[in-house]
């Protein structure tokens, strides 16, 4: 959102920024209001933790009470968190104009709650702001032709504005002691990957056996499913692996802009590595980004029962793509060409 909401201000209209404490790890949320200089939130919803059903029930609970007393003339949210859902739900049923942004992406695998939330938004939203042509495709599938836009990525407008923050700010490379282009970058948070003791074991097997240097910036709820299955020193004792905590926006860029290859089963992750130059490892059985597949600059490493431990290893040091990189997600002016279509559609009054 950081680039929309700084677009937003510079034109001198207001927004009202609800925090819905889905990511309560500072680690994972305040770090990235103060590093990409977004306003702090008007409000915070104090939810604590519980299952996708308890959160976006409480999610929606609060959001229509907030929504009722402000009265916005819009609601825009960003994703495919059960916060999008729960946003895209409480504001329909109260005739509230939605806007998705970085509406479109599909996976087609109905067992994934990204994908219901998304598609759930999409069809809620008046507005559809898509990263790409690949997403208006999609949308089209379904029956939706109306009020869809492909603006671009907002994350390559972020991308390239904080990716020169980050190599004047950012100290990870030198404080890890690493050198550009000798390690792949590892990140893992999708149930499929840390809800079982196997899925856990194989991502272990892939640190102990690639032969190259990996750092591996934990996720919160990565880091309880390794002590929970009593993983967690083991993953520790791995040499050539760097564990580290989850890491900030600035830190992560650098982090991607120096390795030589990233390992993934994030979405996010995925394009921005993919702005970077660097080839990825999918750590899942699709990408919503065919796309960056199809030009060969990822290949999903995933078996019938999870990570493919063994191609993994056999691509982590060998895999270089030699096709271009084209232009897929715009170019770097998505957050001006979302607020413009706000404005022609008389969302600020």
């Amino acid at each position: 959102m950081a680039p929309v909401s700084a677009e937003i201000s510079k034109r001198g209209y207001k927004e009202y920024i609800i925090h819905t404490g889905q990511h309560f790890d500072d680690n994972m949320s305040k770090v990235f209001f103060d590093e990409l200089n977004i306003p702090q939130p008007n409000l915070s919803l104090s939810l604590g933790t519980g299952s996708h059903g308890k959160m976006t029930a409480l999610m929606l609970m609060e959001l229509e009470i907030i929504l009722q007393e402000k009265k916005p003339s819009g609601v825009i949210i960003y994703g495919d968190t059960n916060s999008t859902l729960a946003a895209a739900l409480a504001a329909v049923k109260l005739h509230i104009p939605i806007a998705h942004v970085e509406a479109g992406p599909r996976i087609y695998d109905i067992n994934t709650p990204e994908e219901i939330n998304r598609i759930v938004a999409d069809h809620a939203a008046k507005l559809r702001f898509c990263p790409d042509i690949v997403s208006v495709q999609n949308l089209a599938k379904e029956n939706i032709l109306n009020g869809v836009y492909f603006t671009g990525d907002v994350m390559f407008d972020s991308y390239l504005i904080f990716s020169k923050v980050a190599r004047e700010k950012s100290t990870i490379i030198n404080s890890l002691n690493l050198n550009t282009n000798e390690y792949a970058l590892l990140t893992i948070h999708r149930p499929n990957n840390t809800d079982t003791e196997d899925a856990l074991k194989r991502v272990i097997k892939v640190l102990e056996n690639a032969k190259m240097k990996i750092v591996f910036p934990v996720h919160p709820r990565t880091e309880a499913a390794f002590k929970r299955h009593g993983l967690w020193e083991s993953l520790k004792a791995i040499n050539h692996a760097k564990v580290i905590p989850a890491v900030g926006y600035l830190d992560i860029l650098e982090l991607i802009n120096n390795a030589k290859i990233v390992l993934t089963d994030s979405g996010g992750l995925q394009k921005e590595a993919f702005f970077a130059g660097k080839p990825v490892l999918v750590l899942f059985h699709t990408t919503p980004w065919p796309q960056i597949q199809s030009c060969g600059w990822q290949k999903c490493c995933w078996d019938n029962n999870g990570i493919d431990v063994n191609r993994v290893i056999e691509l982590i040091s060998s895999y270089m793509p030699t096709n271009r990189r084209p232009n897929l997600f715009g170019d770097g002016n998505a957050a001006s060409k979302i607020v413009d279509l706000l404005e022609n559609h008389g969302w600020f009054k």
